[in-house]
């Protein structure tokens, strides 16, 4: 599969999972509003669920995820192979879910429960999609061998990256 089409079908995961989780959320508040005139529910249970969301560390073990996959790919380019259906895989349930955070994050954000998610959803897609196109510019598939010292510097950036973000993203 070419990279145009990868990147074609990640945006297509991305906006279709980000439209569905604004719409979701929505239905989520007027489900809410409805509990509340049943005294089913409160109007702070769709603020903590928000607040559980922003707190969420997905994004930050998704990004830690494809960067150490990453290294391993560029340090190893004989296991890209086998990777490659892994990693494709991994682009597209990721940029779904990035592209989901980005839909829950926009709502929130209407509602007044803050911007942070949606911020680093739409920052941790741009690095990465920055990223895949670096890499493939950079380092083609075919000619990944040639790259001696700068594929092993790369690499060790990659995994060293991708448990700082873990931990403190």
């Amino acid at each position: 599969m070419e990279p145009n089409d990868i990147a074609k079908r990640s945006a297509g995961n991305f906006a279709i999972f980000a439209a569905c989780a604004f719409v979701l959320w929505f239905w989520a508040a007027l489900i809410n509003w409805l509990a509340q005139l049943l005294r089913l529910s409160t109007p702070e249970h769709l603020t903590n669920v928000a607040t559980a969301i922003a707190q969420s560390s997905t994004l930050e073990a998704i990004i830690s995820i494809w960067l150490l996959t990453a290294a391993i790919a560029i340090a190893f380019p004989a296991i890209w192979r086998p990777l490659s259906t892994t990693t494709m895989l991994m682009f597209d349930v990721g940029y779904g879910v990035l592209g989901a955070l980005t839909g829950f994050g926009l709502a929130i954000g209407l509602f007044g429960g803050g911007w942070r998610i949606f911020l680093w959803a739409i920052f941790y897609s741009a690095v990465i999609a920055g990223g895949y196109v670096l890499v493939r510019k950079f380092l083609p598939l075919s000619e990944m061998r040639s790259y001696g010292r700068g594929r092993w510097i790369l690499a060790a950036a990659l995994f060293v990256a991708s448990p700082l973000i873990l931990l403190w993203g």
